[in-house]
């Protein structure tokens, strides 16, 4: 069983955080019936959520292999 440092159990209850709040915005899941490319400013906000969401799981994956290894 891996354990994480105290500072990596922070960054992951924070990481973890701005994942809730990730999921409460309005953009992170595209509406039935909503055309790609119809609105450049609507596509630019879908875009921006699926970026940040990649950016929280490259982060928590990370995270997590470093505490595994530290064992």
């Amino acid at each position: 069983m891996w354990q994480m440092t105290l500072k990596q159990r922070r960054r992951h209850g924070e990481l973890i955080g701005e994942l809730d709040r990730l999921k409460k915005d309005p953009h992170f899941k595209v509406p039935d019936g909503y055309v790609p490319g119809a609105d450049e400013a609507e596509d630019a906000k879908y875009v921006a959520v699926l970026e940040k969401l990649n950016t929280i799981l490259e982060q928590l994956h990370a995270l997590e292999t470093a505490a595994r290894e530290r064992v």
